[in-house]
């Protein structure tokens, strides 16, 4: 196994669900310590006691790992990754002790459901984390093929390059490969719109419309995520990157992607609430589409395809209703601006 280079570290990891737990098991791999925190106790104890979560998940390097339910632990560690769920932004960083000296890493993917902001405006704005102390982990990093050890790539975005030359060193393995880039908000725009559209993947696949629908479908979805971003202020050029193009497609094109099978659900007549209910789980892209359709709004722009998303959480559509977003009234250019 190829070992990071990087100096022995030590991390905290705010979330043991699946991409925190992976997170955990490539730094402990890498001989990093580890302070690992999850609000449940029984978890903490099942970690701590017996090197492993509630659901079976077995952490190597145990000395190395510490578990915890109390968030003023993290007082003295330096390198903080959040992996916690957006819809729970609020409530964490509430919680979660800031220093000066502190870098977090946010590998949140969506938007603060009451105020519409990343998560990263929500540290800077609200919590008054320094820009230079703050790094954004994003990419196609499903986490089941990251624990099949598939080749991943995965992109660290902000302004400090010496703190993510050394985050970057010391999470790389033969199997998981970080890359670094300067546009933080373009890299967290991507991974949190990628969400939305890989919903309406998922109901066209459903669908069942052929490849040459899903090569249209797709690029105009991209499409779409571009001209959002760029109204916003993102580079144009970090969507043709990892976090773009790269995440989008793992994404709508993953079966087991949770905003892919509530597509799926939405398509066979479920409104939004049934298809969540059903899932019982995290949807990052339904919360997500809610706040940037609110904002495509203000912004003045005519998205189609997230106007007939918001349209179907509430009314079933008919195939040809769907493949109508896509057509336009007359001759239009390949690549639009709006």
């Amino acid at each position: 196994m190829m070992i990071s280079k990087a100096k022995i570290m030590k991390f905290a990891v705010v979330g043991s669900g699946k991409f925190g737990r992976e997170l955990t098991k490539i730094l402990l791999n890498n001989h990093h310590e580890v302070l690992i925190y999850s609000r449940r106790i029984q978890e903490i104890e099942s970690i701590n006691n017996d090197s492993k979560s509630l659901s079976g998940f077995v952490f190597p390097n145990s000395k190395n790992l510490t578990a915890t339910t109390e968030l003023k632990d993290l007082a003295d560690v330096k390198y903080i990754f959040l992996t916690f769920s957006s819809k729970d932004i609020s409530f964490m960083l509430n919680k979660i002790p800031v220093t000066d000296q502190q870098i977090f890493i946010s590998c949140i993917k969506g938007f603060e459901n009451n105020l519409g902001v990343l998560p990263s405006e929500m540290l800077i704005e609200k919590f008054g984390v320094k820009k230079e102390n703050l790094i954004v982990l994003s990419g196609p990093n499903l986490s089941r093929e990251i624990a099949k050890k598939e080749l991943t790539a995965t992109v660290l975005a902000g302004e400090n390059k010496k703190a993510m030359s050394e985050v970057a060193e010391s999470l790389k393995n033969e199997f998981f490969i970080p890359f670094i880039n300067s546009d933080r908000y373009g890299v967290e725009l991507a991974g949190a719109l990628k969400n939305i559209y890989a919903i309406v993947s998922g109901y066209f696949h459903a669908k069942g419309v052929g490849e040459n629908t899903i090569g249209f479908l797709l690029t105009k979805s991209l499409e779409e995520i571009r001209v959002f971003s760029e109204a916003r202020g993102a580079n144009s050029s970090t969507f043709l990157g990892l976090a773009g193009v790269g995440d989008f497609f793992s994404t709508a094109l993953s079966k087991d992607s949770r905003n892919y099978k509530f597509g799926e659900m939405l398509a066979t007549g479920l409104n939004a609430t049934e298809a969540l209910a059903k899932i019982n789980d995290t949807v990052e892209g339904y919360q997500t589409s809610l706040a940037v359709h609110k904002k495509s709004l203000e912004l003045g722009l005519n998205l189609s395809i997230l106007n007939f998303l918001i349209e179907l959480y509430d009314s079933e559509k008919s195939l040809d209703e769907a493949s109508k977003i896509l057509v336009p009234e007359g001759i239009d250019n390949d690549i639009r601006t709006y």
